[in-house]
């Protein structure tokens, strides 16, 4: 099953040399199926990512799109008053 939805970039931090390295949310959850793991983009290791690195990213996916429609209601509603 593929994922649909909002695919922001997610940055995986390496155990081994801190570097962060950016992937689509999407691969992040087709690795943690699969049980695979991602590449450190500088040091080329393998880090372990699970089910509770996706639970993070989708409490701070979550997190921004509360953000932003607080955003834009706060906008909605000053503009609202200004007709």
């Amino acid at each position: 099953m593929d994922y649909v939805g909002i695919d922001p970039a997610v940055g995986l931090e390496c155990s081994h040399c801190h570097h962060i390295s950016r992937i689509r949310y999407s691969r992040l959850l087709k690795l943690v199926i699969l049980a695979q793991r991602a590449q450190c983009e500088s040091c080329e290791r393998h880090m372990l990512h699970d089910w509770t690195t996706v639970m993070v990213v989708q409490n701070i996916i979550k997190q921004r799109m509360v953000q932003a429609n607080e955003l834009k209601s706060k906008r909605t509603g000053r503009l609202k008053g200004v007709s």
